[in-house]
């Protein structure tokens, strides 16, 4: 089966913080799961698998991290702020560990509530444009700095093509026998999913078809050009990525590898996938 090309740019990051906010002002929305927590009590657990966020209607809650044998506070979040929100986009376990520290509230939301909102209440978005802008403002200075630290020394950006092939019957069979120019970077990859147009966190330029059990998430890798160099980045997947013998991704803290100038064999989920790509970069 011809593979299916992404026909717009989702820019999901944006949309959804904006409405995780809507939810703590829209009470017409039943959907939305109220619990409630004791002090002391954990809401998410890190290292634990979770798809939801939390918006705090009442109360306080502690963000914990796991160091050594000890935990160690790096946030208080209270009413109105968001917590969890990673476990929408990422099949990743839970990064941190959440408390109450009071009495607590919270709604809990999924990602079919959340795409049910973007459907049926987009006018709800305006209130909230400046501090999402604020917030995307900051997030834009750190990858700006990040962006300049890796860049230092350097005068000339290179460039380059790359040309993806399959290297087993599956991954041919993706790519309809043919090898496929890559010349847009980053390059996301990810499962085809059945309602791929309203699901505001699914962003891909190629589909992988497959069926059960998954090894492949909906938003897997990217192929990119970071400082001159090529590289295979993680983007949450749950079972990770192989690149020429290196794992990636899934539980094993490394969010990217290299590419070799020239082929390169990217084995997409764990070391049982048949999924086996050859990956040649081309200096332009």
């Amino acid at each position: 089966m011809m593979p299916v090309r992404a026909g717009k740019d989702l820019n999901f990051l944006s949309r959804y913080a904006i409405l995780l906010k809507i939810f703590v002002q829209d009470k017409e929305f039943s959907m939305q799961t109220l619990k409630n927590y004791e002090p002391g009590e954990t809401v998410i657990e890190e290292g634990t698998k979770g798809t939801s966020a939390f918006v705090v209607l009442s109360g306080a809650v502690e963000v914990l991290k796991k160091s050594g044998k000890t935990e160690v506070s790096v946030a208080t979040l209270g009413e109105g702020q968001v917590f969890g929100e990673m476990g929408l986009i990422e099949d990743k376990p839970r990064s941190a560990t959440v408390k109450a520290i009071t009495e607590l509230k919270v709604r809990e939301i999924n990602r079919d509530d959340f795409n049910e909102l973007l459907k049926t209440k987009p006018s709800m978005l305006i209130p909230i444009m400046k501090s999402l802008f604020e917030r995307l403002r900051q997030a834009s200075d750190r990858l700006a700095e990040m962006s300049a630290d890796l860049g230092a020394g350097k005068k000339d950006e290179r460039t380059f093509e790359v040309i993806m092939s399959g290297q087993t019957s599956e991954a041919r069979k993706v790519l309809d026998d043919r090898r496929l120019l890559i010349t847009k970077f980053p390059f996301l990859i990810g499962r085809a999913y059945r309602s791929a147009d309203a699901d505001v966190f699914y962003n891909n330029d190629f589909f992988i078809f497959e069926h059960k059990p998954f090894v492949i998430s909906r938003n897997h890798l990217a192929i990119s050009n970071e400082g001159g160099v090529m590289w295979v980045v993680d983007r949450g997947s749950a079972f990770g990525t192989i690149v020429n013998g290196r794992e990636i991704g899934g539980e094993t803290g490394v969010t990217r590898a290299p590419l070799d100038e020239e082929e390169n064999q990217v084995i997409i989920g764990p070391a049982t996938s048949t999924y086996i790509f050859l990956f040649q970069v081309v200096p332009l």
